[in-house]
């Protein structure tokens, strides 16, 4: 019995850590287009209201590129309340984009 617990102990840590392996590197990229809301540097994350009325919560990180319509960078503060397009992979943004 000792034996078979330590092996179902064992196959839990496999797949937990196989499952972890298998979607940090997925490269699956989400977007989202719509208004920005909000901005909360605090706790680096942003607010996206899409166009079916949802509000979508995302996070910036130091690697989040941010353009203003013209192709400049920009604050992303300088875009709450503009149209934008947002492309993100596990809620981290990689690019937020004012589109007019």
């Amino acid at each position: 019995m000792r034996n078979t617990m330590k092996r179902l102990a064992l196959l839990i840590i496999v797949l937990a850590i196989g499952a972890g392996v298998a979607t940090a590197g997925c490269g699956h990229k989400d977007t989202h287009e719509g208004t920005l809301k909000s901005v909360d540097s605090e706790h680096s994350a942003v607010v996206v209201v899409v166009e079916d009325g949802k509000e979508v919560k995302l996070t910036l990180t130091a690697k989040t590129k941010v353009t203003d319509a013209e192709g400049n960078e920009s604050e992303v503060s300088n875009l709450v309340g503009k149209k934008v397009k947002v492309v993100s992979e596990h809620a981290e943004i990689d690019s937020i984009v004012q589109i007019a």
